[in-house]
């Protein structure tokens, strides 16, 4: 699936938010994640065209995975413990 550049941008600000919310820096998101720094980073920044480490990175924080890829309406945002 190819997404639009907005789709993009709004998953990666998603991302971002979940990270700051929870106090983690892009490094420790990217380890928690079983990634790095540098994906987080991109993922972020919109330049991931394809994020594909969006269930990792869903999980170390505790999110709802199509929340933070897709901002879907009817996911809620938290899982549950």
């Amino acid at each position: 699936m190819d997404y639009s550049d907005e789709c993009i941008k709004q998953t990666g600000q998603r991302v971002r938010s979940v990270r700051l919310n929870r106090g983690l820096t892009q490094g420790e998101l990217g380890e928690l994640s079983g990634t790095n720094q540098g994906v987080i980073q991109k993922i972020e920044l919109g330049k991931s065209n394809q994020p594909r480490h969006v269930m990792e990175i869903a999980e170390a924080p505790r999110v709802n995975p199509a929340w933070l890829q897709y901002g879907e309406p009817w996911a809620s945002v938290e899982v549950a413990p």
